[in-house]
């Protein structure tokens, strides 16, 4: 009954989705289309609001107490959480090689949960889902969207979100299992990140003249930067969009 339900969703999802392709046909991520610009920006607004007297003060009483070690484990526990999902959404891209060294690397750092990355590999961490999967078979973002609590997305995003859902290969442990393991871990890994990225995400969010087109726009370029598996020498632009990241819940 529940399977039918997703499908139901992912279908309705799909049909709302593929028609707002037809409407933006533009394959360059960086203009964001934002036909609901008004609206966003209430959201966004709350937002800034919840992080501004919630996320932004417990996270500072966290980075406090927290040894650096601890959250370094924490973040490498959370990335190797989303590795086998990375791997997938890699077959459907056609990298293979880069789907067996994640399964590698996931298959080995199991023996720490990934708090420890056993096999000493210092090169960059990806992560693909499957909003990067659409991305590349050259189908459209569609429109731009701010979700409470959740922060931006796109049309094909919150399909990509469904989907990964579906096929994340953590399921085997069970639905219900991976749900509770989710819903147990996000608050913790948003605090965790909001800490590591405390100095960027503040430089945004307090000495933007527009926040919200700033946010927009570094989402954008890392959308772009994803899905096109661009690595960026600009520093600043790097720790933009981990700032990104890190102030919504969504990429948690």
């Amino acid at each position: 009954m529940q399977f039918s339900l997703l499908k139901k969703l992912l279908i309705i999802l799909s049909m709302v989705f593929f028609s707002s392709c037809s409407l933006n046909n533009t394959n360059n991520l960086s203009n964001a289309w934002d036909p609901i610009e008004p609206v966003n920006r209430a959201v966004f607004s709350f937002n800034m609001f919840v992080d501004t007297y919630t996320l932004e003060p417990i996270a500072k009483a966290y980075d406090y107490v927290m040894p650096e070690f601890a959250t370094n484990a924490l973040s490498n526990h959370f990335d190797w959480i989303k590795t086998p999902l990375s791997a997938f959404n890699s077959l459907l891209q056609g990298k293979g090689d880069e789907a067996f060294d994640l399964i590698t690397s996931f298959s080995v750092n199991i023996l720490t949960l990934g708090f420890y990355d056993l096999t000493g590999n210092n090169e960059i961490k990806t992560y693909e889902d499957f909003d990067q999967t659409l991305g590349t078979y050259k189908i459209a973002s569609g429109p731009y969207v701010m979700l409470p609590f959740i922060g931006p997305n796109t049309f094909r995003g919150l399909v990509g979100t469904v989907l990964d859902g579906l096929v994340d290969p953590l399921n085997l442990l069970g639905t219900e299992k991976v749900v509770k393991l989710n819903s147990a871990e996000l608050p913790l890994k948003a605090i965790n990140t909001r800490a590591e990225y405390m100095e960027q995400i503040n430089e945004l969010k307090y000495n933007s003249l527009d926040a919200y087109s700033v946010f927009r726009s570094v989402y954008f370029q890392k959308l772009l930067s994803d899905t096109n598996d661009e690595l960026s020498h600009d520093n600043n632009t790097d720790l933009n969009s981990g700032a990104v990241d890190a102030f919504f819940i969504q990429n948690q």
